[in-house]
């Protein structure tokens, strides 16, 4: 045999050894753990998916526009979502008339105040038309 090949076989072994012995180590060491926490786990957060058909009960408190919203597909079981006044008149012309709204809300930082998060509606148009094809 060459020299060359005993150096080329040679060089093979010790680098299949090195690789193997990387990916065994990479395989047992401990990873951190994951936490499964998501942004809509029973809160609300700007540009989430909104329909006035989610609305259980619209109501006032300490002058706050409070809507009751459930909506199991986004993980919301009674959040509590604080809205401003026009979002709060539309959803009770929603419950009146039956014609429910669909769209997004934005946080509105105007009507924001001491951590308490008070939200606005905006139609969203991809969420209306994903709305109306799940409903035929």
């Amino acid at each position: 045999m060459k020299a060359s090949t005993k150096f080329c076989v040679i060089l093979a072994l010790v680098l299949g050894v090195h690789m193997l012995d990387a990916h065994t180590k990479a395989n047992t060491e401990s990873k951190a753990p994951v936490s499964e926490e998501y942004l809509e786990d029973n809160k609300a957060w700007p540009g989430m998916f909104f329909s006035s058909e989610n609305v259980v009960e619209e109501y006032e408190y300490d002058d706050a526009y409070v809507l009751l919203y459930d909506d199991a597909d986004a993980n919301m079981f009674n959040v509590e979502i604080v809205v401003d006044l026009e979002t709060y008149q539309l959803c009770m012309q929603s419950h009146k008339t039956g014609k429910h709204i669909v769209g997004t809300l934005v946080l509105n930082d105007d009507y924001s105040y001491d951590g308490v998060e008070v939200f606005t509606f905006m139609e969203e148009p991809e969420f209306e038309m994903a709305d109306a094809s799940a409903n035929i």
